[in-house]
């Protein structure tokens, strides 16, 4: 089997949920790319890559687009779509970063592999040592009673995990938690997300005041680059830490766990280049024995399939992952993967195993 032609399009998703943001700014519009690869076999598979708002990743669609179309597709054509390690090296030694637009190729890649199988995804790298996995809500930066209101309304659907977005004010951002924790009661666990806000001092002051709300996980409190100052919020605050923006690779990873930086990484796809780079720092993390979790990026049930295919997979995944996004999607062109109160289990079909509206996004014939 080889590799013909790769395709990437751009589609527009709208988040159906106004109002929502978080500290490093806001959007209700997320511009996602979709990805065909075909086979001289007339097997094809159909990935998503999620550049992202420019202020989260710093990159554009029309970046991304481009380095599909022009560059990194042709680049792989003619490839055998099994030999993953070996396309992987050729696009990193073609672009270095790009991962995100690398990411909808890896997606794609490994649906038509699975499809090719007629197996789920998973069983391409070791399959399922669970069942389902407990999903996390995300929860924008509202205000705190509005934010109490929202998130009731979401455990009340089943939803037995919550991440609430802050970084404004020290009293804006304690009242948010106490407020949702007076809404949600004691048996939710809550994770709050400063996406990098804070100064060290900052963050310890604001999640200490946060104590007696019983807060499970703080992600990202300081600065990407700030390992030093994420290692004393960690030693100086109850709650686990989390690094999410300060981990893109398996090197980061090392870094993390070599500055005692957190307790747990978040393993998000879009980023980190696909499930196949994704996996590798899981490995980092379970070699050196911290926790991770699976991350999440706007988009589509494709995306959150191929995070649910990788979840199972893990095996010391015990924490919520955060799978439910699509939810807020208004015109996601994908069906086939939902979540039942509060529970995501990986679609059976083969590859990724959702139903992708190929005419809708303009990659049909």
């Amino acid at each position: 089997m080889k590799i013909t032609q790769v395709r990437a399009v751009a589609y527009k998703v709208h988040n159906a949920m106004t109002g929502w943001k978080i500290s490093t700014g806001s959007s209700d519009l997320h511009e996602l790319i979709f990805v065909r690869i075909d086979t001289d076999e007339r097997i094809f598979g159909v990935g998503v890559a999620s550049p992202g708002a420019t202020f989260i990743s710093g990159d554009t669609q029309i970046h991304h687009l481009e380095l599909i179309n022009n560059r990194l597709g042709p680049a792989i054509a003619g490839a055998d779509p099994f030999s993953l390690e070996a396309i992987t090296h050729k696009l990193d030694s073609l672009v270095r970063g790009a991962e995100r637009a690398k990411a909808g190729i890896d997606l794609a890649l490994h649906d038509l592999m699975g499809k090719a199988l007629g197996v789920p995804a998973n069983r391409l790298f070791g399959g399922a040592v669970h069942s389902a996995v407990r999903v996390t809500r995300l929860m924008g930066m509202y205000e705190p009673q509005e934010m109490a209101e929202k998130s009731k309304s979401v455990v009340q659907r089943g939803y037995t995990a919550l991440k609430l977005k802050v970084g404004t004010t020290l009293k804006e951002d304690v009242e948010r938690v106490q407020r949702v924790r007076e809404a949600v009661g004691p048996e939710v666990t809550i994770t709050i997300d400063f996406n990098m806000a804070c100064s060290p001092k900052e963050a310890i002051q604001r999640i200490q005041k946060m104590e007696p709300y019983d807060v499970a996980i703080v992600e990202q409190p300081v600065k990407a680059a700030d390992l030093r100052g994420m290692a004393l919020v960690r030693q100086a605050v109850r709650p686990r830490v989390m690094a999410d923006e300060s981990v893109n690779s398996s090197a980061e990873a090392l870094r993390i766990i070599e500055n005692g930086a957190a307790d747990i990484i978040s393993l998000k796809i879009p980023k980190m280049g696909g499930i196949f780079k994704a996996r590798k720092v899981a490995a980092v993390c379970e070699a050196a024995g911290i926790e991770y979790l699976v991350g999440t990026a706007p988009g589509s049930r494709l995306l959150d399939a191929a995070n649910v295919h990788l979840a199972v997979s893990l095996r010391n995944l015990t924490l919520p992952c955060e799978i439910g996004e699509f939810e807020r999607m208004a015109n996601d062109p994908c069906r086939g993967l939902e979540i039942v109160e509060g529970i995501s289990r990986p679609p059976p079909g083969p590859g990724l195993g959702v139903d992708v509206d190929l005419v809708k996004v303009g990659l049909a014939g």
